[in-house]
């Protein structure tokens, strides 16, 4: 007897859809059932994404090209999943961008950029899709932080500064959604194959990732399908009864 899909009939809105992490979100999550929209402002990349998943799952796969850098942007994604694919059910905020440098070197423009990327933009995707969810009272929406939002980093000041925010600003929306029974979760990833470790710095510095394995019990750095187990589970209604959570998934290197 084949098992029910998790996430049969729901719909998925991946913001950073082509990001790694992003990518294998919805893969796992079309695999579980889902309609998945891809939300990025990475038009070449997109469109490759979307193509090539809309190939092994025909009719489930719709792409967005936008930058949200305000909240009237933020308004035509709510009136697109409106009109477009009339609820949505899951959000993921799986955007990216890391900077590397010594506090003393790190310039105020690079935390800028970081808390535009990975804060101010999901606050208002968050919001504006929470509104969605509000009216119908169901939702899950899961951020992605990091585990260097949960403790410090050498050289990750405005990263780590950043992170942490995304996970207050989770169990604050957590505690207030909670009446639409909206559950908001947070995942904080270690090291993880993602394209900061295909940067410059580690191809230069390969004793550096070789430190991180070390550190790690689990002796590697992560894949990101070492996370789609734990997305579609809080995606799915089987975390119904969690919310406002962070939950490490790190091989372990919360540990030491």
């Amino acid at each position: 007897m084949s098992k029910e899909k998790r996430l049969e009939g729901k719909v998925a809105v991946i913001f950073g859809g082509v990001g790694r992490i992003g990518r294998a979100a919805a893969e796992a999550f079309l695999a579980q059932g889902a309609s998945v929209l891809l939300l990025d402002r990475e038009r070449d990349s997109l469109d490759t994404a979307a193509k090539n998943l809309s190939l092994a799952y025909p009719g489930k796969c719709e792409k967005l090209c936008l930058e949200i850098d305000t909240q009237e942007k933020a308004q035509q994604l709510a009136d697109f999943i409106a009109e477009r694919l009339g609820n949505v059910d899951i959000l993921l905020n799986s955007p990216a961008y890391i900077y590397r440098a010594p506090f003393l070197e790190h310039s105020i423009e690079e935390v800028d950029r970081q808390w535009q990327t990975n804060f101010r933009i999901v606050y208002m995707v968050s919001q504006a899709v929470a509104r969605l969810m509000a009216k119908r009272k169901s939702g899950k929406i899961i951020n992605i932080a990091s585990l260097g939002g949960t403790r410090p980093e050498k050289e990750h000041v405005g990263h780590c500064a950043v992170k942490s925010a995304v996970i207050a600003l989770t169990k604050v929306m957590a505690l207030e959604l909670a009446e639409y029974n909206i559950q908001v979760n947070v995942i904080a990833p270690g090291p993880t194959e993602t394209i900061p470790f295909s940067s410059p710095y580690y191809k230069n510095h390969p004793e550096a990732l070789k430190s991180i394995e070390k550190r790690t019990p689990a002796g590697r750095i992560g894949h990101t399908s070492d996370h789609a187990g734990l997305l579609v589970f809080l995606a799915s209604m089987e975390s119904d009864w969690v919310t406002g959570q962070v939950i490490l998934s790190d091989g372990g290197m919360g540990l030491t």
